[in-house]
């Protein structure tokens, strides 16, 4: 007879904040890619300034309610928000562009953190035994503070973040305020790069490198001391055996 013992249980993943810079290269590297588009080919006669402004023009009220709507939406098909942003920043410019995108993303993930609770509470729930998180007992100054992290800087996936956080059963007070607040500088970034997609501008340039400059320094800190933080505050408790004398 062969000894049959039992196959060890799977290790779970560790929570991955990794792969920021990647998520940031990535992006730019579309965005040069549109804008070179945009300027040496024939799709340049769509993107000239009276034409995008006739396009914000006859889409009128409809225009942020279609960004928003977009922004809702996004989450649920798994596709990442900065395009909704960078179309903002396009036809609305830099600052009512990042405004537009940045209500219309926080309202997505308000409702895909409230399905996280519910229909796709299943989803949420391997989610979470998959990165092994156990829950999130902290303070809630600490909760909002691994929230403000997460969306201010590239850590995480954006949809991953949401599901989390309805699994983990976050106060949506403190998610709200920490996920409005925490985009507002990638917002801005994707904005700007949209907005240089029409108007090459030196100070909207500036802007653009400017915040990627500082996303990536802060996305490189924050790899390295975010994530034993985070493991600390959504480990469990110690159990009474294991915190004896």
């Amino acid at each position: 007879m062969h000894d049959e013992s039992p196959a060890p249980a799977a290790e779970p993943q560790t929570f991955q904040t990794g792969g920021g810079i990647k998520r940031l290269v990535g992006f730019v590297l579309i965005a040069i890619a549109c804008i070179v588009a945009g300027y040496f080919t024939p799709a340049r006669e769509w993107l000239r300034v009276d034409a995008i402004r006739g396009y914000a023009d006859k889409l009128g009220v409809w225009g942020p309610v279609v960004i928003v709507a977009a922004g809702i939406f996004t989450p649920l098909l798994f596709i990442p928000r900065w395009p909704v942003a960078f179309v903002a920043g396009l036809l609305y410019g830099v600052v009512w562009g990042s405004i537009i995108a940045n209500c219309a993303s926080t309202i997505g993930a308000w409702l895909h953190f409230l399905l996280a609770r519910t229909m796709l509470r299943p989803m949420a729930e391997k989610l979470r035994r998959r990165y092994g998180i156990h829950s999130a007992t902290a303070s809630r100054e600490k909760i909002f503070t691994a929230v403000f992290l997460l969306r201010a800087f590239p850590l995480s996936n954006f949809v991953a973040t949401n599901l989390l956080a309805g699994a983990l059963q976050i106060r949506i007070g403190t998610y709200l305020a920490a996920t409005f607040l925490g985009m507002i500088p990638s917002t801005l970034m994707y904005a700007a790069w949209g907005k240089l997609m029409k108007k090459p501008d030196p100070e909207y340039f500036v802007l653009a490198i400017g915040i990627l400059a500082l996303l990536a320094a802060g996305t490189l800190v924050a790899q390295r001391r975010f994530m034993p933080w985070f493991k600390r505050i959504t480990d469990p408790p110690p159990s009474p055996q294991n915190s004896g004398a």
